[in-house]
């Protein structure tokens, strides 16, 4: 009697697998958005490292072309794009065409009137937030502070006019008291900082 109650307990019905699959399948959605979700501050870490490795790859095209490259920041858009020198004799001369934005290697992702770049990321903006020097000690009254919001490097890989330099700030919609820096120095280095707790760490 025991041995025929053993065997009918021991198999699973279609029906019981079916109904933990769904179990499964409606604790997974639940629970991943939550798991995949960023943090503002991520959100705002990654764009500004995104930046830099985007300046660093600008500036290495240069070197690797022997050709002018040139990056144009669109502050009110939260647009920025790459343009190199195409001319045959390389005059260094940039005329900002959609042209010029796809050779200089740029990777797109997004584009403004025609032109392919890289849109920020959601939610994320030019500006300062609530930070009221830079971590040089530049001001924040310009989310960019390089003349005439755009940085050119030479074929050595030189920010032009030699001895420029510049800070980039980024802030997060959601929240204006994180905020992220790219410093640019004359020689072609880029550096992260991001404020937290009324001052700058890198």
């Amino acid at each position: 009697m025991e041995l025929g109650r053993l065997e009918n307990n021991r198999g699973v019905t279609l029906v019981e697998l079916i109904v933990v699959a769904l179990i499964i399948g409606v604790a997974a959605s639940v629970a991943l958005p939550r798991a995949l979700k960023t943090s503002p501050r991520q959100e705002l870490t990654r764009a500004a490292r995104q930046l830099a490795r985007d300046l660093e790859q600008t500036r290495t095209r240069a070197v690797s072309t022997k050709r002018l490259v040139r990056v144009s920041f669109d502050g009110p858009a939260d647009f920025y794009t790459a343009f190199m020198d195409t001319t045959e004799d390389r005059r260094g001369e940039i005329f900002e065409d959609a042209e010029e934005a796809r050779e200089s290697k740029l990777v797109a992702r997004g584009s403004r009137a025609g032109l392919p770049g890289v849109r920020l990321p959601k939610r994320v903006t030019f500006g300062a937030g609530s930070a009221s020097a830079g971590p040089l000690g530049e001001p924040t009254s310009d989310p960019i502070t390089l003349s005439g919001d755009r940085l050119e490097f030479n074929t050595r890989g030189m920010v032009i006019p030699l001895g420029t330099s510049g800070v980039i700030f980024l802030t997060h919609e959601d929240d204006p008291s994180l905020v992220a820096a790219v410093t640019v120095s004359g020689a072609g280095a880029f550096q992260t900082w991001h404020y937290r707790n009324g001052s700058w760490e890198r």
